[in-house]
């Protein structure tokens, strides 16, 4: 009797340490029902899932598309090809879009110029189909010219299987015949996945803070209109949504008779910057918003903690060629997973991919300042689900400066042992 006893005390004793060694994504991650064909909640830093559902099916996204659409207009803008002040007049097929009241618009005038700041305002406050006409239009490119750009940008997003179809998310057929594409069948629009357009969203709040501070906006003013236009977004407008801790930071919305009511939105939370698809709700154009608060409460009743994730011992430094010191420490303070249970105690796999511009090879090239971001650190860690592959990632930044150095002063330090 004893020994049974000895047994099934060391079997639950095996229980218990396997229960609480659970990685902390597993709790996350479990698939969660809400009332949409697709659902995605994201950290926006990390990339890791915290809730999904049919993530990964290709669905119709409409107007969620204009977030492709002004990434690849500020591409523009930072080759030099746009500024914000440039000013983009309203052509008599743009304004075919804007005087159809079955289509989202801003009111835009034809022959009216715009600027390309008041333009994308539009089309991420309003999501005003014929300012993202215009802007797709801006450098002289057609609808199918425009769209090549757009497939190379999601591409460099990691955005791979997507049916782009013109810049606005409408279906071919509702353009104006100068706008369609040619070969295209009449009731094609963009598709993506949930995953996708998260992949997107997080880009824009992470790297580009003028646009996430647009898509912010609750109103805006346009040239020409008196008082102000509202955003379609009522997260940003109606307390009704509102969850305890949770700070809603934008950002679009998109509706189409195959695309239903859709959603992309910004959060923050614990600190974090968070992001939640939701695709083809069923019901009520509201009931988008009210999904997702219900998805933001559900990770709230979770009781989850992002986690800080330490730097295992052969990504905690980087070697350096052409410059001193040789080898520079760098952190990652942003490399965080959430969970209930502590960080498991066996280190996840880590590696590092150095920026191109700043690197030779695997080496980092002198000079680089202090808390200069110098690449990425990817950490794969057990049961936690994430939208890149290689796993969670988060900026690497340097602990300290590195000089630029020659040969010789090099050797010289190697002799000495000086910095």
């Amino acid at each position: 009797m004893r020994k049974i006893k000895q047994v099934l005390g060391i079997i639950l004793t095996i229980i218990i340490v396997f229960m609480t060694r659970i990685t902390p994504g597993m709790a996350a991650t479990q698939t969660t029902k809400f009332n949409a064909k697709a659902t995605l909640m994201v950290d926006a830093q990390t990339g890791q899932i915290l809730q999904q559902q049919n993530a990964n099916q290709k669905l119709p996204i409409a107007s969620l598309s204009k977030l492709l659409t002004v990434l690849v207009i500020q591409d523009e803008i930072k080759h030099h090809q746009l500024s914000w002040q440039t000013k983009i007049k309203i052509t008599p097929a743009v304004g075919e879009v804007a005087n159809n009241p079955e289509f989202s618009n801003a009111g835009l005038t034809v022959g009216q110029s715009y600027s390309v700041k008041e333009l994308v305002t539009a089309a991420l406050i309003k999501s005003a189909d014929e300012a993202t006409l215009a802007l797709a239009g801006a450098t002289g490119d057609s609808t199918a010219t425009f769209n090549q750009k757009l497939q190379k940008k999601a591409k460099q997003l990691g955005v791979t299987d997507a049916t782009i179809v013109n810049a606005v998310g409408l279906q071919n057929g509702d353009l104006p015949k100068s706008l369609q594409v040619k070969g295209v069948k009449q009731n094609a629009e963009n598709m993506m996945t949930a995953s996708d357009v998260a992949r997107i969203a997080s880009v824009l709040v992470n790297d580009e803070p003028e646009l996430a501070q647009i898509a912010s906006q609750s109103t805006f003013t346009l040239t020409g209109k008196s008082g102000t236009l509202p955003t379609t977004n009522k997260l940003l407008m109606d307390a009704t949504y509102q969850v305890a801790g949770v700070k809603y930071t934008g950002l679009k919305t998109g509706t189409s008779g195959a695309a239903g009511y859709c959603l992309a939105s910004a959060a923050t939370y614990q600190g974090r910057k968070l992001i939640t698809v939701v695709l083809h709700t069923n019901g009520q154009s509201d009931n988008r918003f009210t999904v997702t608060q219900a998805m933001y409460k559900w990770l709230v009743n979770q009781k989850m903690q992002p986690q800080k994730l330490v730097l295992t011992e052969d990504t905690q430094s980087v070697k350096v060629t052409g410059g001193l010191p040789t080898e520079v420490n760098v952190t990652a303070p942003q490399l965080v997973v959430w969970g209930k249970q502590a960080v498991s105690k066996d280190a996840p796999k880590m590696m590092i991919k150095l920026t191109k511009s700043l690197a030779r090879g695997e080496l980092l090239r002198a000079p680089v300042g202090a808390n200069q971001v110098i690449g990425t650190v990817y950490a794969q860690e057990n049961g936690v689900a994430t939208l890149d592959t290689k796993g969670l990632k988060a900026s690497l930044e340097t602990s300290a400066p590195v000089r630029q150095a020659n040969f010789f002063q090099i050797l010289w330090h190697q002799i000495s042992g000086d910095n």
